[in-house]
């Protein structure tokens, strides 16, 4: 069973009216390479996320859609600030995800999301199913091979490599021209989170990670 908790925020990083969701940890994949090193796991976040797996805090998953379909038409929603998917084994659950997604639906609210759910071909193709506009769900990465593979297979996708996060931040402010990665003779361009490096974007005023079937790949620094 998965316990999540909605609620509005208006920390830094996300921005203002923006509403985030955690799930428990028992919908992580072991299989994350950041598993061991997840940003979730120390601070404010951390100390939330415990609540939420103990059940102090949120709610069951009908109960999570019925709240999302409560939300206003367009509002910004960042589901699952820690937390992945719901899984029946290994397998994303479909009838859980469509359940949100007509939720998110419904709603008029603008959904995104990001998996580590990503190792299988039948996951990488139920994403691919489900992802559309007003509901983007972004595969994530933490290698150059992987992204652009996935990238190249038709995945909104990110990556969290700090080496090419900073190389992409220089190649913009100093040559003014994003950064190319070249995969089995294709070049994939790669756009460095602007919160990440910018003094004023925030989740709500950039929505990279909203846009569906884009053409790069989102680039992030552990943090």
């Amino acid at each position: 069973m998965f316990t999540v908790h909605l609620s509005k925020t208006s920390n830094k990083k996300l921005g203002k009216g923006v509403y985030a969701s955690t799930t428990s940890a028992n919908s992580c994949p072991v299989t994350c390479e950041m598993f061991a090193k997840c940003y979730a796991k120390k601070g404010p976040q951390s100390w939330h996320w415990k609540k939420v797996n103990n059940g102090d805090r949120g709610t069951d998953w009908s109960t999570f859609c019925s709240q999302v379909e409560k939300l206003k038409p367009g509002t910004l929603f960042r589901h699952n600030v820690s937390g992945d998917l719901p899984t029946i084994g290994e397998t994303i659950d479909t009838v859980k995800l469509d359940q949100l997604q007509c939720a998110v639906t419904n709603s008029g609210a603008r959904f995104y999301t990001y998996t580590h759910w990503n190792v299988s071909q039948t996951n990488r193709d139920i994403i691919k199913r489900f992802s559309q506009f007003g509901f983007a769900i972004n595969v994530s990465t933490e290698t150059i091979r992987l992204a652009a593979k996935y990238y190249l297979e038709g995945l909104d996708v990110v990556i969290t490599d700090t080496r090419l996060f900073e190389f992409a931040v220089s190649n913009l402010k100093e040559h003014k021209q994003p950064t190319k990665i070249n995969y089995c003779g294709e070049q994939v361009k790669v756009i460095p989170c602007p919160e990440q490096y910018t003094d004023s974007a925030t989740c709500a005023t950039c929505k990279l990670c909203t846009r569906v079937n884009r053409d790069f790949i989102v680039a992030f620094k552990e943090h």
